[in-house]
């Protein structure tokens, strides 16, 4: 299984690095576009052009182009004022602009860079010179994008710490406090204690091997997994936030289901994010069901709450690390923003699927609430 995970990592990889970048050639002059297009045409570019600057503006808004080469000089709208309306809008003031310009408009580069451009380029054409500088832009394109993908890594990892790691510390808490008020003895809490501290070393090695996993092609510690006992490890972290809004537990997940995945970021990460958001929007003296059941080839996990559900506007984009989905809860708890998108991120990793459903209290009193559809991938044959 290993090996075939890793295959698959490793064409998923060589899919990406091969992934078409998109370049729109801006140019008034039929000749010069074709000349640019047979030029980059051999270097694996998706080449869409434009007679225009109001055409290019048409264009952009439709596609957004990896880098746009943009002649100086066009009747109508010129090539700086296209610089200037692109780079005023925040849709699209990170594409790089290449200007197209004659040896004897050099004096006009001035203006063209104080609108935004990062290079140009000097007709006649010189194809590999034009090689040379478009493959330099893509490339520092490509490392941006890594370097942006790093730093969502990195916001990850602290999402983990800062609020998976909470949850088993709570938990720790509560029961620190039970012994403190002569509730129960400190034996009869030890082993649990132990147990729930050990989680949280657990946690920490995840972070430790994702870090790891950032520079190799690996793959999470897949393993058969029993559900029901994941989901009641899950819930008695919660068992205090529980109490304290009067919230009951609807359970029906049979016994006996397994589902493929890394129990430790299952447990600390994706049940602790959707069920901490299921208690965190309900109500008080309201009930949070969850359900599971097994199909054919997956079984679907539903978290469901009646709380104040989310906004419509903001259901579409709730698993985008770059949009803010940051709400506070129905007693005002405070989130990261940041776990869906990390849920779904380990779901898809263990090859499930993730879905949400919402109605906004405000939209609809009667129907308000989230519930979340998990489907995880069922173990393999004993043989495979």
């Amino acid at each position: 299984m290993r090996a075939n995970y890793l295959r698959l990592k490793l064409r998923n990889m060589e899919l990406e690095q091969s992934v078409q970048r998109k370049v729109l050639v801006v140019d008034d002059i039929a000749f010069n576009r074709r000349v640019l297009e047979k030029i980059l045409s051999k270097q694996n570019f998706e080449i869409t052009k434009a007679s225009s600057g109001e055409e290019a503006l048409m264009r952009v808004e439709k596609a957004i182009p990896d880098l746009i080469l943009l002649d100086l000089k066009m009747p109508g709208i010129n090539g700086i004022e296209v610089c200037k309306k692109l780079k005023a809008d925040r849709r699209f003031r990170h594409i790089p602009i290449m200007f197209l310009t004659a040896s004897n408009e050099l004096d006009d580069m001035r203006d063209a860079f104080q609108a935004g451009a990062i290079d140009y380029i000097t007709k006649p054409f010189i194809a590999a010179e034009l090689h040379a500088r478009v493959t330099t832009q893509i490339n520092a394109l490509d490392q941006a994008e890594r370097m942006m993908k790093k730093v969502e890594e990195q916001q990850e990892m602290i999402h983990i710490l800062s609020h998976d790691l909470k949850n088993p510390i709570v938990a720790c808490r509560g029961l620190v406090e039970l012994t403190e008020d002569g509730d129960v003895s400190f034996g009869m809490v030890s082993k649990t204690l132990i147990r729930t501290l050990d989680q949280c070393v657990s946690i920490i090695e995840l972070v430790r091997k994702r870090g790891l996993m950032d520079e190799v092609a690996s793959m999470p510690d897949m393993q058969a997994q029993d559900l029901l006992s994941m989901v009641k490890e899950s819930l008695y972290l919660f068992e205090r936030n529980l109490r304290d809004k009067h919230i009951q537990v609807s359970l029906s997940v049979p016994a006996g289901i397994e589902v493929y995945v890394e129990r430790v970021s299952f447990v600390n990460v994706v049940l602790s994010n959707l069920v901490s958001n299921a208690v965190k929007y309900s109500y008080t003296d309201s009930q949070v069901e969850v359900e599971a059941s097994q199909k054919e080839s997956y079984v679907e996990l539903l978290i469901r709450d009646h709380g104040m559900g989310i906004p419509q506007y903001m259901v579409p984009v709730i698993f985008d690390p770059h949009k803010m989905t940051r709400r506070p809860g129905t007693a005002k708890e405070q989130g990261t923003g940041y776990g869906m998108p990390l849920v779904k991120k380990l779901v898809e990793s263990y090859g499930g699927r993730i879905g949400i459903e919402s109605v906004a209290r405000s939209e609809d009193m009667e129907q308000a609430g989230t519930t979340v559809v998990l489907h995880l991938p069922l173990p393999p044959p004993a043989d495979a």
